[in-house]
């Protein structure tokens, strides 16, 4: 059967590493809820909408154990993927051409279904389908992430995608339709700037996140004939009737409610404690929330709500928030991303200052106690509550298994065919985190021969290949002035090799030894 062309094939959606819904995440969060998902490094994986698979592609490639099957309804788009599966040597992974309503019953189950930027971008009798492919293929025990646009935020910035949408349904060219659309809400924008009132902040506040935003995402989020948000308790409840039942969010922190102030997060405890669907809505209310990334798992599933300083005990932890402030006794750390914890404990800040320094590697709770000082039994039990404590607040992540990547920079070391694939093409690439990192040149060029078979006399002779055809220059540290001399370029590229080395390592870049 042929099957219609999309709006992806004419405007093809950029397919990113979306590290929230890497099979090793997502099994770290159903573990905290009493949920034993199967293994990362040995499972099926669905995902629903791969675009070119560059989602799916990275997690082939760092869990070779495990199969891949991504659906996608955009025949460019899968004949892109395959190219670079093709190119890549990966055996694990299948991408099909295939509209979701024409997924067949026989595809076998699957211990992971994820889904990202689809469920609000289809239409209803799709949405069932996405719900019913979820109840017939995932595991027992298995975890389903889907995300989707929701209210109460969707309100307010539904406003500004009618606008958008009405305006561009004037023109045929979709480059014109995404041009006319932004003028009109800088029309709009401009003409209530004068008034202080709601509406004129809405917009002002709305034209900033629009011209933020790539042409490609604004098309597919803005001009799309469906976008449908939904309430959470709507979706909690078409989950149920299709026997599948909320787990958590991707961000775990979110469902906390004691990262509000005291008196909100007490008045929701009185409103919303004893059912999970009230409480997540009643902080979406607060929250004004407009995107949602949900974790689903089968009605049978058996989970437990009572978080206890248990659950840490066999979790390997890792964080990047540094000292941030300091008064008396107290001690504040704060992430890259705003995510803050203060606290009193001494091996509370000994054990953050651990992870600060081992990051990105995760250490393993048990010797994280160790590194923190140690202790009788009460000891461990409170610095596992601080720790948990830490994880809701979302300045402490937390994994199973071991990292695929190392901090420690070999005689030799390698970065992931990926990852040297795409340095060739550009300066974006994927991390064994499952996260886009941008390089400058002299890393591009570094990590794109980081084979494994180089040490820095080798890579050094590389690099000055990559200077003599212009490809990559060289300047003083002092003067900032470009090295020319052969000489010299030999003597400052070792070290700087050294330098770039570690700086990839730090960013989760360089592959451990397989067993």
């Amino acid at each position: 059967m042929q099957q219609r062309q999309t709006s992806y094939d004419a405007i093809p959606y950029p397919s990113n590493p979306f590290r929230q819904t890497r099979p090793e995440r997502l099994a770290g969060i159903a573990k905290l809820f009493g949920l034993d998902a199967p293994p990362a490094e040995h499972c099926r994986v669905l995902e629903i909408g791969c675009s070119m698979g560059g989602n799916l592609i990275a997690m082939a490639q760092d869990l070779p154990g495990s199969r891949f099957i991504g659906i996608d309804a955009s025949a460019r788009q899968i004949a892109d993927g395959w190219k670079m599966i093709d190119a890549l040597g990966l055996r694990n992974i299948e991408l099909k051409h295939l509209d979701i309503l024409d997924v067949p019953p026989d595809m076998g189950e699957f211990d992971y279904i994820v889904s990202h930027g689809v469920f609000s971008w289809v239409p209803a009798r799709v949405q069932n389908k996405m719900l019913e492919i979820c109840q017939r293929h995932l595991a027992p025990k298995g975890v389903a992430y889907i995300s989707y646009n929701t209210y109460p935020g969707w309100h307010i910035r539904g406003i500004v995608r009618d606008m958008m949408f009405y305006r561009s349904t004037h023109f045929a060219d979709p480059q014109a339709r995404l041009a006319q659309a932004k003028s009109l809400v800088a029309f709009v924008a401009e003409a209530t700037k004068g008034a202080d009132t709601p509406y004129g902040r809405l917009l002002q506040s709305e034209i900033k996140h629009i011209t933020q935003m790539e042409d490609y995402y604004l098309h597919h989020e803005h001009l799309e004939e469906n976008n449908q948000p939904l309430y959470f308790h709507d979706f909690a409840s078409r989950l149920a009737v299709n026997g599948l039942q909320y787990l958590g969010d991707a961000d775990f922190s979110t469902m906390v409610s004691t990262n509000f102030s005291p008196a909100v997060a007490k008045k929701l405890h009185e409103i919303g404690a004893h059912d999970i669907v009230q409480m997540e809505q009643y902080m979406d209310f607060v929250r004004c929330r407009y995107f949602r990334k949900s974790l689903v798992c089968r009605s049978a599933a058996r989970l437990n709500r009572t978080l206890t300083p248990a659950v840490v005990r066999d979790l390997l932890l890792a964080s990047d928030a540094a000292p941030a402030a300091a008064s008396g006794e107290t001690h504040t750390f704060r992430t890259p991303g705003g995510h803050t914890i203060t606290c009193r404990s001494g091996a509370t800040k000994a054990a953050l200052e651990a992870l600060r320094a081992a990051w990105p590697m995760p250490i393993a709770f048990r010797d994280l106690f160790g590194q923190a000082g140690g202790g009788d039994e009460a000891a461990m039990e409170f610095l596992a509550g601080e720790m948990l404590t830490c994880m809701a607040a979302g300045v402490v992540e937390w994994r199973l298994t071991p990292v695929p990547f190392t901090t420690t920079v070999g005689k030799q070391p390698a970065a992931t065919a990926l990852a040297r694939y795409q340095a060739e093409r550009g300066y974006k690439v994927t991390n064994m985190r499952g996260e886009t990192i941008t390089l400058d040149e002299m890393h591009r060029q570094t990590l794109k021969v980081l084979d494994g078979a180089r040490d820095v006399a080798a890579l050094t002779e590389s690099l000055m290949g990559a200077l003599a055809r212009g490809e990559l220059v060289l300047q003083r540290d002092e003067d900032k002035t470009t090295v020319k001399d052969e000489t010299e370029m030999r003597r400052l590229l070792g070290p700087a090799i050294e330098k770039v080395l570690v700086n990839l390592a730090r960013r989760a870049l360089l592959q451990a030894a397989r067993a």
